[in-house]
């Protein structure tokens, strides 16, 4: 296994899979990364869908744009779960985490006096949500990469078509599809910038 310097360096994304299928312990290896990602006032508000047979991946082939993704031989489908961002489940994590004396309780009472919806209905995901749900990604991919494994960032697809596909629930959206398996390339590292390019001086 890759430590996690080796991972990042490694990492790629992969788009042609081996016709070989993954084991469920190494599946669940991933989703254990995903269970610990950090994300804001710990909301954890990132859900999975695991598609990891021929039948369940076909149930979204056709709001898939890019053939491979159905031909690995697994798909999480990483989506964000708008009652996490409700008031009382706001408050149940800030509560989690003064009793674990992460903050003050005097910080929560201040967080709890913003503007924020009492019904899931009337959630808009806010950045901050997305940011913590690619924070769970990356780490997927990186664990992916560790066990031997290659993933793929997918963002073309229809969303509302998918969503009908695995009869999600209306709180439930889904936003990146990650297929992994053992991959059948390799490609070169993508041209990055440079150092200097991307720490500004000031």
């Amino acid at each position: 296994m890759l430590n996690c310097k080796e991972a990042i360096e490694k990492r790629r994304s992969i788009r042609q899979f081996e016709d070989k299928a993954v084991a469920p312990e190494i599946l669940e290896q991933i989703i254990e990364a995903a269970r610990l990602a950090p994300s804001g006032t710990n909301r954890q508000p990132w859900r999975l869908v695991l598609l990891a047979t021929p039948e369940e991946r076909q149930r979204i082939a056709g709001s898939v744009m890019q053939p491979f993704v159905c031909e690995a031989p697994a798909v999480f489908v990483c989506c964000l779960d708008r009652e996490a961002f409700v008031r009382v489940t706001v408050e149940k994590r800030m509560n989690e985490l003064v009793e674990a004396e992460v903050i003050t309780r005097e910080a929560a009472q201040y967080i709890y006096q913003r503007k924020m919806p009492e019904k899931t209905e009337e959630v808009i995901i806010p950045d901050s949500g997305y940011l913590d749900l690619g924070i769970t990604i990356q780490n997927m991919a990186l664990m992916a990469t560790a066990l031997g494994l290659g993933s793929c960032w997918v963002r073309l697809f229809d969303q509302q078509g998918l969503h009908q596909a695995l009869n999600l629930p209306a709180n439930i959206l889904p936003v990146v599809l990650l297929p992994v398996g053992y991959p059948a390339q390799d490609p070169p590292p993508r041209p990055r910038l440079k150092r200097d390019e991307i720490v500004l001086e000031i």
